[in-house]
């Protein structure tokens, strides 16, 4: 038998399936999920915003993170393109998080319970399905996620 037969018998064989029909909503998910792309990083105001400006800029991002309006486009729109991430299975920058966390977090079930901002440091306390119960804390610099921490963090005591 000849090498090309062997290797186009995979192909003949995947095209001979039937195919399936998938609803017009599961066509539009998966165009979805397939035309997310990775915001613009967030560029550091100068000077920077106000703590009450800053507060608003943080709702907003825990509500596109995990909140109500969860939308991982919109929350990777605080974060600076040099990022440093303190967690050590992650590389430091916004395109290696975004790499990370973009195909699935559409998929995991979050809910919030609870977050805070104090200065230019947030954490964000939310049930992250399979993974558990989750404390991210984030530096902010001039209105933007400069750097994250995740590994045996604690929600601050009041």
């Amino acid at each position: 038998m000849k090498l090309s037969t062997l290797l186009l018998a995979p192909v003949a064989l995947v095209s001979a399936l039937p195919t399936t029909s998938t609803s017009d909503s599961e066509s539009t998910s998966l165009l979805a999920r397939q035309a997310r792309r990775q915001p613009a990083p967030c560029v550091r105001q100068n000077p920077p915003p106000s703590q009450a400006e800053l507060e608003v800029r943080f709702n907003d991002f825990v509500d596109a993170f995990v909140g109500r309006n969860k939308n991982i486009t919109k929350a990777f729109e605080y974060i600076v393109e040099d990022y440093i991430n303190h967690n050590p299975a992650a590389q430091n920058g916004a395109a290696s998080a975004w790499n990370i966390l973009s195909p699935i977090w559409h998929s995991i079930q979050h809910s919030l319970l609870r977050s805070t901002i104090r200065g230019d440091m947030s954490w964000v306390n939310y049930n992250g399905g399979f993974f558990g119960t989750i404390v991210d804390r984030f530096r902010w610099e001039g209105g933007c996620i400069a750097e994250h921490w995740d590994q045996g963090e604690r929600y601050p005591a009041n």
